[in-house]
């Protein structure tokens, strides 16, 4: 009996003649597409939320350090009413939004750090809390407390679910407190400037 040889052969192509040489691309765009929402876009994020927020804190800082200087205590809290400025340079970072802006001196004595006054109202600071109290000495802080909005740069909807810092804004509170400087005596009402 004799055997004729025969040769197994593997076809590369497919039954109507295509090659398989593109037959990945279609993963390759899914691959892709989970490649940038999931890591690109999200990782830009991270990288631009910190910087939104270091530029924001730096404006809150120097405006506290303002507010510091001024002549009275009433005069300070006018500025932060009638200067809008501050939020307007907020918003001009981008991403940035001044939800609520608070003033406060706050007095402590440094003997007994737990003992301390918050006035949020000019002409409110009790007579036992100012510089010739016999209690002191103190240390009197202007406060600049900021409640901000800070948005990722690219937002991602994934629908109804929100997640902050990724599709959706995030609150953040930051203080900033500034020594106050003027401690003396209006010579016209002999009060002191932080009580006026």
């Amino acid at each position: 009996m004799h055997f004729r040889s025969s040769r197994i052969t593997t076809k590369l192509a497919s039954a109507n003649g295509r090659k398989c040489t593109g037959a990945q691309a279609a993963e390759f765009a899914a691959a892709l597409t989970i490649l940038v929402m999931f890591f690109v876009i999200p990782m830009l994020d991270l990288g631009v939320i910190p910087v939104r927020w270091g530029l924001a804190n730096h404006l809150i800082t120097s405006y506290s350090v303002n507010f510091a200087r001024a002549e009275t205590l009433s005069r300070a809290f006018e500025q932060l009413e009638e200067d809008t400025n501050l939020q307007e340079l907020l918003k001009k970072i981008g991403g940035v939004n001044a939800k609520r802006l608070r003033l406060a001196l706050v007095i402590t004595k440094p003997s007994s750090v737990d003992k301390k006054l918050v006035v949020e109202e000019p002409k409110r600071i009790p007579s036992a809390w100012l510089p010739d109290s016999p209690n002191g000495p103190f240390q009197y802080e202007l406060e600049l407390m900021a409640t901000v909005e800070i948005s990722p740069l690219l937002l991602i909807n994934l629908g109804e679910k929100k997640i902050p810092g990724l599709n959706a804004p995030f609150s953040v509170q930051m203080i900033s407190s500034s020594h106050w400087e003027n401690l003396g005596r209006n010579p016209n009402t002999n009060e002191f400037f932080m009580n006026e």
